[in-house]
């Protein structure tokens, strides 16, 4: 929880519980503490690494956090559950999900109709696995038609179940996929064909930053200087890549670096690489976040959230401050 200072010249220190261990797709953040913006702000992180994006959520329900970053989706359960508790999304970095099935390139499955009657693996908490029900809402194909079994282990190791047979396709982030084969020397474009949720369910989010409820409540003005200080690493990060890389192997000497670019890479592509980010990165478009939500909600069968109770714009910069892509 919060470490409150004695005198305005202190840092506070804020428990933020990550979606995973320290990589290329968090360059933007890493590069933000790394260059000295968060301390700037008077925020001093204490970073924990995740279990998945999807995990983030409930886990700062459980274990007491003051921020997480994960994916924007699993709020909705959260808030369903314990209305009171959930975090509220705050930054909004990843303006499409970066979801996928992935089938291998040989597969007689060209269509999203060609996956009735398949078998799919993935970690049972993997966003696009969770979400599976919005991908059957969105494209009409009939979730009982499909087998989707949890399976655990590394990326490249389900990866390479898929290839052997074992099922016809797999749930994955394009980004990490691409990554664990990467590592392999392999290019995931020559050895999967991929059904990205990012065109084919467009009205979910990726992952964001999300506060406790009692930081936004009594922590306004160091919770507006965090985001305004994250939003200035993204800006850097998407300007210099070799600088956000850089900051990536700060928190992780041991990962490779070209690895990380490929996973920082095709994160801009997919998960950053929706229209809205030409506008600037941190707010989500109201009408298309409330359809994500609706969707969602209802293909776990639950009355869904207000969207405005689980998103909110209000601890950003002014929209031209925005870290944005370029044209």
């Amino acid at each position: 929880m919060l470490d409150f200072p004695s005198n305005s010249g202190a840092m506070t220190r804020l428990r933020l519980l990550l979606n995973t261990g320290f990589s290329g797709p968090q360059a933007w953040l890493l590069l933000a503490i790394a260059r000295g913006h968060v301390a700037a702000a008077g925020v001093e992180l204490e970073l924990t690494p995740g279990t998945g994006a999807y995990n983030a959520a409930p886990g700062l329900v459980a274990g007491g956090y003051d921020l997480a970053y994960g994916d924007l989706m699993s709020l909705v359960e959260v808030a369903a559950a314990e209305r009171e508790r959930a975090p509220i999304g705050i930054f909004a970095s990843f303006n499409a999900s970066p979801a996928a099935i992935a089938v291998p390139v040989a597969s007689a499955i060209r269509t999203t109709g060609d996956l009735a009657g398949a078998r799919l693996i993935g970690h049972a908490s993997d966003v696009a696995l969770r979400c599976f029900g919005a991908f059957c809402a969105a494209t009409g194909l009939a979730p009982t038609s499909v087998r989707v079994m949890p399976a655990a282990g590394p990326m490249a190791g389900l990866a390479a179940r898929v290839l052997a047979g074992e099922a016809e396709g797999m749930f994955a982030y394009v980004s990490t996929l691409t990554a664990a084969l990467a590592a392999e020397g392999r290019d995931a474009a020559q050895v999967f064909r991929f059904f990205p949720y990012a065109t084919l369910v467009p009205d979910l989010y990726g992952s964001g930053l999300m506060a406790a409820p009692h930081l936004l409540r009594d922590h306004a003005p160091l919770l507006r200087g965090l985001v305004g200080a994250l939003n200035r690493g993204l800006a850097e990060a998407l300007a210099e890549p070799e600088a956000a890389m850089d900051a990536v192997l700060a928190f992780a000497p041991q990962a490779n670096r070209r690895v990380e670019r490929a996973r920082w890479e095709a994160t801009l592509a997919t998960e950053m690489g929706h229209p809205e980010g030409f506008c600037g990165f941190g707010a989500v478009d109201p009408a298309r976040f409330a359809r994500g939500v609706a969707l969602h909600a209802g293909s776990l069968g639950i009355v869904p959230p207000p969207a405005a109770a689980l998103f909110t714009d209000a601890f950003l910069p002014p929209p031209a401050q925005r870290a944005r892509r370029a044209a």
